[in-house]
């Protein structure tokens, strides 16, 4: 009994002690795994706020302009917060980044109705081909930065951007140039260079840019006026078929003397025949000054150049010189270095002057390149 006891005794401590030992493991392995947990619980924490302080640090660099910065945020939303994202790469554009440009493009393009985005879906598309080097896209570009079309409008820039393409002869950025300079809205109106960018536009054979070039002799912008060279440039562009420069050389001509009301009808006359409506009153006014016989007498001259102008044979100076020729004028021939040999000094009818005129070589020459940077 008392070995039976004893090993009965002993097996209840050993039951105990492993009782004892199994709780004892099972106190350490929760307050391990406690002690884990705690652990990842303070590294996802940590993470946590290095992430947003990475975060953080990210959109400081991006809203003071850092462009890897702005295309990872951008990036980061495009899927779930393309409006988000669309803050971002727009961003980008604005400082000349071409994926920025193209981020633009490809979420507005998929916002349809949203008229907005799609007017500044195209402005970026016009960036992105201007950004290419095509000229017409960068001074489309410009005028879209100079009236606010799809972008705010910042009229420094768009001045910068237009004169970059003036920089490689484009003519319509001349012209907007020339027109700008002598802009009432101009804060800092520069007639002197108008006048040079009208004079490049004229030499590179624009019609508008001669008429303009001659309303600057004419007015004295940028240059000391100069009625006959002011005539010569308008009729340069009026002898290609600008009706506006028919009716700006029969405004130029009228109480001239001695011929000046004669040389006004036939140009007013040709506007009208070409369908210029706001000529017609000016006509019928130039009319009441010179008599019915006149009258006829220079629709009669008129019909042949007419003809001509219609039918694109106008020879270079042709009709200038059928002018000078027929009124005596001193109109200097301003693109011609000599006369060409054969030039006769009395003329029966304008007519044959224009079929002579009509071998005469371009003799027009082209400006040197002008600097647009010297206005700032």
């Amino acid at each position: 009994m008392n070995i039976i006891g004893i090993a009965i005794g002993i097996t209840g401590l050993l039951l105990l002690a492993m009782f004892m030992w199994m709780f004892v493991l099972s106190v350490r392995k929760k307050r391990l795994e406690h002690e884990r947990r705690e652990r990842e619980i303070a590294y996802r924490k940590a993470m946590e706020k290095n992430r947003k302080q990475e975060r953080q640090e990210r959109l400081l660099k991006a809203e003071n302009g850092d462009v890897p910065s702005i295309l990872f945020l951008a990036k980061e939303v495009e899927r779930k917060k393309p409006k988000e994202a669309l803050y971002w790469y727009t961003k980008a554009a604005k400082l000349d980044n071409v994926t920025g440009m193209y981020g633009v493009v490809r979420i507005s393009n998929t916002m349809t109705t949203d008229l907005v985005l799609q007017e500044q879906s195209k402005f970026w598309q016009t960036c992105i081909a201007a950004q290419d080097g095509n000229l017409d896209s960068k001074f489309e570009m410009g005028v879209a930065l100079f009236y606010g079309r799809g972008i705010d409008a910042d009229q420094h820039k768009a001045i910068e951007v237009i004169e970059s393409a003036a920089n490689y002869n484009h003519v319509g950025a001349l012209l907007f140039l020339g027109d700008w300079w002598i802009s009432d809205n101009n804060p800092k109106p520069d007639p002197a260079f108008s006048f040079e960018c009208f004079r490049k536009a004229a030499y590179l054979k624009s019609n508008e840019g001669r008429m303009k070039l001659g309303l600057s002799y004419l007015n004295g912008l940028g240059v000391k006026p100069n009625h006959e060279k002011g005539c010569y440039w308008i009729e340069r562009a009026a002898e290609k078929g600008d009706v506006k420069a028919m009716y700006s050389a029969g405004e130029a001509w009228i109480d001239q003397r001695p011929s000046g009301n004669a040389i006004a009808y036939i140009w007013l006359f040709l506007a009208c025949q070409l369908g210029y409506a706001p000529a017609r009153l000016l006509r019928d006014k130039v009319a009441m000054n010179i008599g019915v016989d006149t009258v006829v007498g220079l629709q009669g001259l008129s019909k042949p150049m007419l003809r001509k102008i219609n039918e694109n044979r106008v020879g270079k100076h042709s009709i200038i010189k059928a002018l000078n020729k027929l009124y005596k004028r001193n109109i200097p021939l301003e693109e011609s270095e000599q006369p060409m040999e054969g030039d006769v000094d009395q003329v029966v009818a304008p007519e044959q002057v224009l079929e002579n005129s009509n071998n005469l070589p371009d003799l027009e020459d082209k400006p040197d390149k002008l600097d647009f940077r010297q206005v700032y």
